[in-house]
């Protein structure tokens, strides 16, 4: 595909996005949306002030599926980083620079938005699913495929430096409880959207190939060579 070719599709989905409703199920739509080649320059141009927030206020959920699955690909690459996959997450992390600024606008000045607050901090039921149950589902772009490896559990626990450890005594009910869903309990130990996009950022700032050389043991030397 083209840099004309391409420029002209990013701007086809970003049309889509804004004027109709596009289900979080679609792959193919948003498989080729973090596909397509586009630099900063472009997605900030592409995506508007006027398109990113008729997109807040007139197509929240998609919006939301954007959010979700761009930090659901980001979790992956630091679970898994192959290189072949890094356009693909700078794809993402582009489009995250662009929206999210207007998606918290109103409640920088001042009006608290409930829906931005739930997407954001909420871990219960998420109007759109999980970036753990996207990943792992393969939603939203190649680099969440099978390929990856790795059950849908550690995925974002390893991103996030969590695990599956005990609660300790007096906390939490345990899951495994006859009055207890085990859904729900999946539910409520989802860490927050904007707290897994800001680890996952946090832990891509230090990705060997990605942003940092990467380095070997060189056998049989006490020097390191580049990788």
């Amino acid at each position: 595909m083209g840099a004309s070719a391409s420029r002209e599709k990013f701007r086809e989905s970003v049309s889509a996005l804004v004027e109709v409703d596009v289900s979080p199920d679609d792959a193919d739509f948003w498989d080729e949306l973090w596909k397509i080649p586009s630099s900063a320059e472009e997605v900030f141009e592409l995506i508007s002030p006027d398109a990113a927030r008729r997109l807040r206020d007139e197509r929240f959920d998609n919006l939301a599926t954007l959010f979700t699955q761009a930090t659901a690909q980001l979790c992956q690459i630091v679970e898994t980083p192959y290189n072949i996959y890094f356009d693909q997450a700078l794809n993402c992390v582009r489009v995250l620079t662009r929206i999210l600024p207007f998606l918290l606008e109103k409640g920088d000045l001042g009006d608290a938005d409930a829906n931005v607050e739930h997407l954001c901090w909420g871990t219960g039921s998420n109007p759109v699913a999980s970036p753990v149950k996207v990943a792992a589902a393969g939603g939203g772009g190649g680099s969440t495929n099978a390929s990856h490896g790795g059950d849908k559990d550690s995925i974002m626990g390893l991103v996030i430096g969590g695990g599956d450890e005990e609660v300790a005594a007096g906390g939490r009910r345990d899951s495994t409880s006859d009055d207890v869903d085990p859904d729900d309990d999946e539910e409520d130990n989802q860490e927050p959207l904007a707290l897994l996009v800001v680890h996952a950022a946090m832990h891509m700032l230090f990705l060997p190939q990605f942003t940092c050389d990467f380095y070997e043991e060189d056998e049989g030397n006490d020097t390191y060579r580049r990788g």
